[in-house]
C-alpha cells in the first residue's frame, strides 16, 4: 500500500503512523532493542554504534517514536533559522531496481523555534537517549551570511543537544557546498567553536 503512495507522502504516513503507536503503548511491538556495545566519541557515550542520521526527521516530531527501534543515537534536522517549504513537490523519488531513494527535498522545515518545541517534548534525552541537533542555513541567506544562520542556530539547540551537527553539504542549497573550501570552512567552524566554548 505505501507504493501506491506518493513516496514523501507515504513516509509522513509511516511517521505518524509510528507516533500513533507509540501514544497507544505498541512501540514495543514496532522493534527489538539492540543489544548494548558502548562506544565513547568526543566524550559522548553512545550505547550502540547504530544511530539514525539526520533527514528522516526534519522537525524533530517523531523522536520519541523513533526511539522503539532502540537506536544508539538519533539525529534530527537539518534545521535552518526560519521555516522554509524546501523544493518544489515532487521532490523525493523512488528507485525500485536499486532499493533506493533520490532526495531533493531542499531543507524543508518548521524553523528552529518550532523544531525547538517538539525536542522539548520529547522524553529521549532526558531519559539517556543520545540526541544529535543537525543547522543548517536558509536558502535565501546570501552564503556571505551563512555563518549568521549557523550561529543562530547553534545558539538555540546547544542546551537541548548531546551533540550539534553542521550540514554544509546539500547539493540542493544554492552555494552552500562553498563552505566546504578550506579557508571559507576554518572561519565557518572557527566561529561556530567561539560560540559553543561561550555556551558551555
Amino acid at each position: 500500500a505505501l507504493f501506491s503512495m506518493d513516496a514523501e507522502d507515504a513516509h509522513h504516513f509511516t511517521l505518524n503512523n509510528l507516533m500513533r503507536a507509540k501514544r497507544m503503548g505498541l512501540a514495543g511491538c514496532i522493534g527489538n532493542s539492540i543489544a548494548d556495545d558502548p562506544r565513547t566519541v568526543m566524550g559522548v557515550r553512545f550505547p550502540n554504534p547504530v544511530g539514525l542520521a539526520a533527514g528522516l526527521d526534519k522537525d524533530g516530531a517523531y523522536i520519541d517514536g523513533l526511539a522503539a527501534f532502540g537506536f544508539g543515537f538519533i539525529e534530527v534536522g537539518t534545521v535552518t533559522p526560519r521555516a522554509q517549504p524546501g523544493n518544489p513537490r515532487p521532490r523525493m523519488f523512488r528507485l525500485p531496481q536499486a532499493d533506493a531513494l533520490i532526495n531533493r527535498m531542499g531543507f524543508n522545515n518548521g524553523g528552529v523555534d518550532a523544531f525547538i518545541r517538539n525536542v522539548q517534548a520529547s522524553r529521549w534525552k532526558a531519559e539517556g537517549g543520545v540526541l544529535g541537533l543537525n543547522i543548517g542555513k536558509n536558502a535565501d541567506t546570501p552564503i556571505e551570511r551563512a555563518a549568521d544562520d549557523y550561529l543562530y542556530c547553534l545558539e538555540r539547540v546547544y542546551p537541548h543537544a548531546s551533540y550539534v551537527t553542521v550540514n554544509i553539504s546539500s547539493p540542493n542549497t544554492k552555494n552552500l557546498r562553498q563552505l566546504q573550501g578550506a579557508s571559507e570552512l576554518d572561519s565557518l567552524l572557527s566561529t561556530l567553536k567561539a560560540a559553543q566554548q561561550r555556551l558551555a
